[in-house]
């Protein structure tokens, strides 16, 4: 490389075509970033021209390469960096041009033309796309040519807005003063430089990029590994971007996720972490440069053609698995994981898909168990904090399984799983998760100071009473869907049923006996009415007794002097009703007390009674699970119990435990 200094100038004056080459992103400069500074420095710059006083102000790198081309026929290069300030000062330079003819300044305009379109020995417009001096690519293209054509009224999108806000810019500007806007054209044209860089074919313009970059926006991990595909593929690229890289140009993969990744970076991540068996793969374009090449050239019979035709297949599976648009079998499975934006399984569905080849029958039996074994997790390990070693752990599944992957050898794998980190949830925890349990006496739940190795007593009373703290932050939205999961296959069992959406409004949980009953919801109070077993560890109420109803503050003599509120008891014979109250408050939070109802209808339940809420549920709402609580004649403790133990067998037949699969 040879580095010299030249101008605007330099770059067009004289016939010459630059071509942005089919790979390159396409014009991504924008006004807060990248416009309004550039404009800045042209104004600042032509204020230090007019004052005599001005030195050249350099704008950037510029690298390309020279093509073969006939003998006589202009130069051509194919622009490797710098496409971006190429084409803005183009885009300035038509810009003045139709200032310069909307003042009837034709002689200027005709000099700017000279440096937007190659011309004859006698000054007339080449044809075809040789008057072109910059040829963008494809989805810049046709804005770009009806610009440089006079045409502006057939400019679209980004060139388009490129053009109307430097048009502004420059109008304003020159307030039609000649004077001006000639000084500006000469200002643009002669002090403003760049470094240009030519490269040969030894050179490695991927590895200069990133330093050439200083205004431009950031290439990000797989913009550095299109170019380095294509500067490999050679004579073969229109080829290769026509049959394997042309969808890559979908804005879909162009969405930023991060100031430092597009959504590009994270399918190239999770490809490398598929191929390479390994959650460590980042920065993503080293990685595959020097590990996953090198394993590529050791199997010695793979072609450039095989790298893309990879990478196409990968991203198309990759696209159903993030889109979930149709209702194609993978699509379908993976609506969950897009529900709760989980990325952590992609790679090994990767795996799965692309390298595997499952299909059909198998390939639902393991994504079904991948489903299970995630929400399961979710539920029972601190939520998404349950997840937090997927990629470790699914890395070294693949490795293992390899190339020999058998259901058979994937359930064992999991069922060998023993630690918190990676356990597969079996049916008796979920249901301590989902159902909180009274005690008359429980087992107070240590601090972390005093917990070494917990007993078994103490991990029930740990799962029991804590779901709403094992589920993590996103309890309430997991425990929505789950309910939600539920109705859909009761709906499913009924053909006359609506469809339902998870976000078909379904906002908020509602507590059907609410957080603050002890105000408006009475306790029955009289011989036989609640009773509590002492083998079974419940409580019960029996209404068919002749009870009266009581408030709970009305149970208490004189509260204001009792520390423990059982000790305050207005009368011996309310320690049952009392240990009724406590079951209520234990039993609040259990699955069997919840249900799905809309942001308003949730407002209008409030703290009512049951009778009213069964009244505004039934007129309302239209799920089966609210029709089922509506055929309750009372709700308390007895009825919470019987729900959540029938929401719990809904939940274990939609997410199996490993046995069930293991015994197919």
């Amino acid at each position: 490389m040879k580095p010299k200094k030249i101008s605007v100038s330099g770059l067009f004056e004289m016939n010459v075509q630059y071509k942005i080459p089919l790979f390159q992103r396409y014009y991504v400069w924008g006004k807060d970033a990248q416009w309004e500074l550039l404009w800045d420095d042209i104004v600042r710059q032509h204020n230090s021209h007019t004052q005599e006083k001005s030195s050249a102000h350099f704008t950037g790198a510029i690298v390309m390469q020279q093509q073969n081309t006939l003998a006589g026929d202009f130069p051509q290069y194919d622009i490797i960096d710098g496409q971006q300030r190429l084409t803005t000062f183009q885009i300035i330079l038509c810009a003045i041009r139709d200032i310069c003819v909307e003042n009837n300044h034709t002689e200027m305009a005709s000099d700017v033309r000279h440096y937007i379109q190659n011309q004859g020995k006698k000054g007339e417009v080449l044809k075809g796309d040789a008057r072109y001096k910059l040829i963008p690519t494809k989805r810049d293209r046709d804005s770009f040519i009806s610009l440089v054509n006079d045409r502006v009224d057939q400019c679209r999108g980004i060139i388009d807005e490129t053009y109307s806000y430097f048009y502004d810019q420059i109008r304003e500007y020159v307030d039609m003063d000649k004077e001006k806007i000639h000084s500006l054209f000469l200002c643009i044209k002669d002090h403003f430089r760049f470094v240009l860089i030519p490269i040969d074919e030894t050179d490695r313009p991927e590895k200069i990029f990133e330093s050439l970059n200083a205004r431009g926006k950031k290439l990000f991990e797989f913009d550095l590994l299109r170019n380095n595909l294509f500067l490999r593929a050679r004579e073969d690229r229109d080829s290769l971007y026509e049959k394997s890289w042309q969808h890559f140009e979908d804005p879909y993969w162009a969405r930023e996720v991060t100031k430092d990744e597009t959504f590009s970076d994270i399918f190239l991540q999770h490809f490398l972490m598929a191929k390479l068996r390994t959650e460590s793969v980042k920065p993503e374009f080293l990685t595959y440069e020097r590990k996953y090449l090198p394993e590529l050239k050791q199997r010695g019979d793979t072609t450039i053609e095989d790298e893309f035709s990879d990478l196409k297949r990968y991203s198309e599976v990759y696209q159903q698995i993030t889109d979930c648009e149709n209702d194609s079998q993978l699509e379908n499975r993976m609506r969950f994981y897009q529900t709760f934006n989980l990325t952590t399984l992609h790679p090994f569905v990767l795996y799965l898909t692309c390298e595997v080849g499952l299909k059909g029958r198998q390939l639902d039996r393991v994504l079904h168990i991948l489903e299970s074994y995630t929400i399961r997790r979710m539920l029972c390990y601190r939520g998404k904090g349950g997840l937090k070693n997927f990629n470790k752990f699914f890395a070294s599944l693949i490795k293992r399984l390899g190339d020999n992957f058998s259901l058979g050898s994937f359930i064992e794998y999991l069922s060998q799983e023993t630690s918190r980190t990676n356990k597969y949830p079996t049916d008796s925890e979920i249901r301590s998760t989902l159902h909180t349990r009274f005690e008359r006496n429980p087992l107070p739940f240590p601090d972390s100071t005093t917990l070494v190795f917990p007993g078994d007593r103490l991990v029930r009373a740990a799962l029991e009473g804590l779901w709403a703290e094992t589920a993590g932050a996103i309890k309430q939205r997991l425990i929505r869907y789950i309910l939600y999961r539920i109705e859909l296959r009761k709906m499913k069992e009924d053909k006359f049923a609506e469809p339902l959406s998870f976000e078909d409004n379904l906002t908020t949980l509602e507590h059907i006996m609410p957080k603050e009953w002890m105000k408006t919801w009475s306790l029955p109070v009289g011989e036989g009415s609640v009773k509590y077993d002492t083998e079974t560890r419940r409580v019960s109420v029996n209404r068919a007794v002749g009870c009266k109803d009581m408030l709970y503050d009305d149970l208490f003599s004189d509260r204001a002097r009792v520390i423990n509120a059982r000790e305050g008891l207005a009368d011996k014979s309310y320690e049952d009703v009392y240990n009724l109250a406590v079951a209520r408050d234990s039993s609040l939070e259990s699955i069997g007390n919840l249900t799905l109802v809309t942001r308003e209808l949730n407002s209008k339940l409030g703290n009512r009674t049951f009778a009213a809420k069964k009244e505004a549920l039934g007129k309302h709402s239209l799920l089966k699970l609210n029709a089922e609580i509506c055929e309750e004649d009372v709700w308390d403790v007895n009825e919470i119990h019987g729900r959540a133990e029938g929401l719990i067998a809904d939940f274990c037949e939609i997410w199996p435990s490993l046995d069930w699969f293991g015994g197919e």
